[in-house]
């Protein structure tokens, strides 16, 4: 008697407990929950990943173009500013990096303690104070490239963007004393 009321009673509550446990569909409301912060996580993580993987590309480019400037290879070949970044292109050549988006600023200083760096950025806008001095021999160069790299989401343009357009500025440097090489070179500018 006492078995079967309790039986009638759990019988009555069986559809209750199927209600409570029927998941079907929790997982894809809670996905959609889930989803957007995670994709835009994603998203951002890879796009960022891009600009340091491309800056580290402008590095490795601005180091073997500059050796060209220090071992004299660049003042036997009678390099000017357009020869140089035409250099630096064929070291970055197989990534997407294109001429006009690349600013190619190198100079003389007399020494290094009395060296101060040019600003990049004025007003959202890369300042545009570049020129082409490759030296002569002993003397110390340093050599800037800059690259206004896209940022594609408009989430990463507002928190990563360093220019006004959005883009992201990346800079690479290389700064040295030239090799003792026996020739001279044409003006700088020339």
């Amino acid at each position: 008697m006492l078995r079967d009321r309790l039986l009638s009673r759990f019988a009555r509550l069986r559809p209750l407990r199927a209600v409570v446990r029927d998941r079907e569909g929790t997982t894809a409301i809670e996905f959609a929950f889930v989803a957007v912060p995670f994709l835009m996580l994603l998203f951002g993580v890879i796009e960022i990943g891009l600009a340091f993987f491309a800056n580290q590309v402008l590095s490795n480019a601005t180091m073997d173009a500059a050796r060209m400037i220090r071992t004299g290879q660049a003042h036997a070949q009678g390099f000017n500013a357009d020869k140089f970044k035409e250099a630096m292109l064929e070291h970055l050549s197989g990534f997407p990096i294109t001429s006009d988006r690349l600013t190619i600023d190198v100079e003389r200083i007399d020494d290094f303690s009395s060296f101060t760096p040019k600003p990049l950025i004025k007003d959202g806008e890369l300042v545009a104070d570049t020129g082409y001095n490759h030296g002569e021999a002993g003397q110390i160069i340093v050599v800037r490239a800059l690259y206004r790299w896209p940022m594609l989401s408009s989430m990463m343009k507002t928190a990563y963007g360093d220019l006004s357009s959005g883009d992201r500025l990346l800079v690479a440097t290389a700064v040295f004393r030239n090799e003792p090489f026996p020739w001279t070179t044409q003006q700088a500018g020339k």
